[in-house]
């Protein structure tokens, strides 16, 4: 007879011999990653650059100016001759005037004055230049076309709306001794803003 000798076999799972605690079924969360993107500034232009009603005569090798400041006040000025511009009525004098709002505390922007154009009538114009600029309200500063400078935005200025006043200056042309035509004279100038 034969005798057979048993040996209790005992299952064990995979992990208890790794060693490694087992896990329910996984299970994933998927997310997401969103950014908003805002690199426009909202410009808004509620004051335009006016010399006012004025005289002027131009003069053969003399200029005369009128010159309109960040705080919207007129001066004249004359090199000589028969050169001459005067103030007939500063009623409508003001100095251009630029908004900026949405932009984020303490961010520097970047500012430009160009595609400028000569106020003309007919024939005849002014030269437009010797711009000046002050922002919220600070001390005025020389500006030359097509040469950028920086701001700095102020969330804390005027509720979120910070501004630049613009002055300028409008020079009478040589080459003649006559009196400018009546009429409106008019120009434009760009004002670019950017990061």
């Amino acid at each position: 007879m034969k005798f057979y000798k048993y040996i209790p076999i005992v299952a064990l799972s995979m992990a208890t011999l790794t060693g490694i605690t087992p896990y329910a079924q996984a299970q994933t969360a998927n997310m997401t990653a969103d950014v908003v993107v805002e690199n426009s500034v909202t410009l808004a232009t509620p004051a335009q650059l006016n010399f006012g009603m004025i005289t002027a005569v131009r003069d053969t090798a003399q200029t005369a100016t009128v010159t309109v400041d960040t705080a919207g006040s007129p001066s004249v000025a004359t090199g000589g001759g028969t050169a001459i511009t005067a103030i007939l009525d500063a009623a409508s004098v003001s100095a251009g005037q630029v908004t900026v709002a949405d932009s984020a505390d303490g961010v520097t922007l970047n500012v430009e004055i160009n595609n400028v154009v000569d106020p003309v009538n007919g024939g005849e114009s002014f030269v437009l230049d010797q711009f000046t600029t002050s922002w919220n309200g600070g001390v005025a500063a020389n500006r030359t076309i097509s040469t950028p400078w920086t701001e700095t935005f102020d969330s804390a200025f005027g509720g979120g709306t910070n501004t630049l006043d613009i002055g300028a200056t409008i020079t009478t042309t040589s080459g003649s001794s006559a009196a400018y035509t009546d009429g409106t004279y008019s120009g434009t100038y760009d004002v670019v803003f950017s990061y």
